[in-house]
């Protein structure tokens, strides 16, 4: 398609439009080609794309598209093997929006982030459903023929539980959150299983979550319990209260698990209690349940950020790995299941040295190193996977 004479014309692109972007070449890894087309007014400077846990951070320097002059086409090849799964977005920049040529790594990261509200888009060429980031960034999915994809999402109708949406007031941290708690299964048993889902808005709003529960759970893969989905309301916000932030963790027993039973009671069991998270909810998942092995019994970290607090550590599993020997779970096993992306690359070191700290300490600790990278793609699957490894395993002699 790049080497034909007529690229760029309109018989070129309704030949893209029908293929889809981006395109493929299959070989022993596949030359996968993106495509942005400029509209006819547009006077784009600079076409950037970034495809999570694959092109250089912004803060290195993005990856530019190249621009085939005389066409409204831009471009930008890679290679990437044939089970990739994962999201990019593009993000063209007009007049004015240059990347900063001083200021180093930290001022192109705050270009960066300060464009993606007004300029990231999702590829709109691209055949497969867009989905949203965290925060709603429009993104893309990318899943090449031999990646892993949990059938339960294709299947996932509406809602057939109970769904409420509680608005948490915490009086501890002064602040109003949504909250959803969804009972599969409806019955009026009070020792159902409680899953705490952090990072709720995007399980509740941007991938909803709720009709993949109910497929596995009638087919008998999950037994019938509670979730509460957990928003995290803002960057800012998630950045304080996720990384290890007692008061949080505090607030969320005091205050929201009591309103959350009085809708739909559920277990008071830690072996029959679970905390999950991704990245920094990951880190908050292991830090509840050490600190609080009372409630918390059972840990699903993804991608969890166990650098923490230092961005340049790359091996040691942070703070967090250095207590594990220490404080209220000592000597009290609990179960966590830790899962990581191989091309997490710099994240690979802190999530094997914090799985060992817990082996040491007498958890019982499973790591899984999966075919992905830091993207809701990979983690959606492995969410509902480790899920229905956990709950089909409770350790039922836990304790309060």
């Amino acid at each position: 398609m790049m080497d034909r004479a007529d690229l760029g014309s309109p018989a070129w692109w309704d030949e893209v439009a029908a293929r889809g972007t981006p395109l493929l070449e299959y070989a022993a890894d596949c030359n996968v080609t993106f495509l942005w087309r400029a509209p006819a007014a547009a006077q784009a400077r600079a076409v950037y794309i970034d495809v999570y846990s694959h092109t250089p951070h912004p803060s290195v320097g993005p990856a530019a598209m190249r621009h085939h002059p005389g066409t409204d086409v831009w471009s930008w090849s890679t290679r990437l093997p044939p089970d990739w799964r994962g999201s990019y977005f593009l993000m063209p920049l007009g007049a004015g929006q240059e990347a900063p040529q001083e200021g180093g790594g930290a001022a192109l990261r705050r270009w960066w982030v300060g464009l993606l509200e007004t300029n990231a888009q999702a590829d709109p060429l691209n055949p497969g459903p867009a989905h949203g980031g965290s925060w709603g960034l429009p993104l893309s999915p990318l899943l090449l023929p031999d990646a892993a994809s949990h059938p339960a999402w294709a299947q996932a109708g509406p809602p057939q539980g109970r769904l409420h949406q509680h608005r948490w007031q915490s009086a501890a941290l002064d602040l109003g959150r949504d909250t959803w708690i969804y009972r599969t299964a409806p019955q009026e048993a009070n020792d159902a299983p409680l899953v705490v889902l952090l990072d709720g808005q995007y399980w509740a709003r941007q991938m909803p979550l709720f009709g993949a529960l109910d497929i596995l759970t009638a087919q008998g893969a999950l037994p019938p319990a509670i979730y509460l989905l957990v928003d995290a309301v803002t960057p800012e916000r998630r950045a304080l209260e996720l990384p290890c932030h007692a008061p949080f963790w505090e607030a969320l027993q005091q205050e929201l698990l009591p309103a959350a039973y009085a809708l739909e009671p559920f277990s008071a069991l830690p072996g029959r209690t679970i905390v999950a998270g991704q990245s920094f909810g990951g880190l908050a998942a292991a830090y509840a349940a050490l600190h609080w092995p009372a409630r918390f019994g059972n840990v699903l970290s993804q991608s969890g950020s166990f650098w923490w607090p230092d961005p340049s550590d790359t091996a040691s599993g942070g703070w967090l790995a250095g207590s594990v020997a220490q404080g209220p779970a000592a000597g009290r096993p609990l179960r966590f299941l830790l899962e990581i992306g191989c091309y997490e690359d710099q994240m690979l070191g802190p999530n094997r040295s914090f799985h060992q700290a817990l082996r040491a300490a007498g958890h019982r600790s499973m790591l899984r190193e999966v075919r992905g990278g830091h993207d809701w793609l990979c983690w959606r699957d492995g969410l509902l996977e480790g899920l229905c490894e956990l709950m089909n395993d409770f350790d039922e002699t836990q304790e309060p």
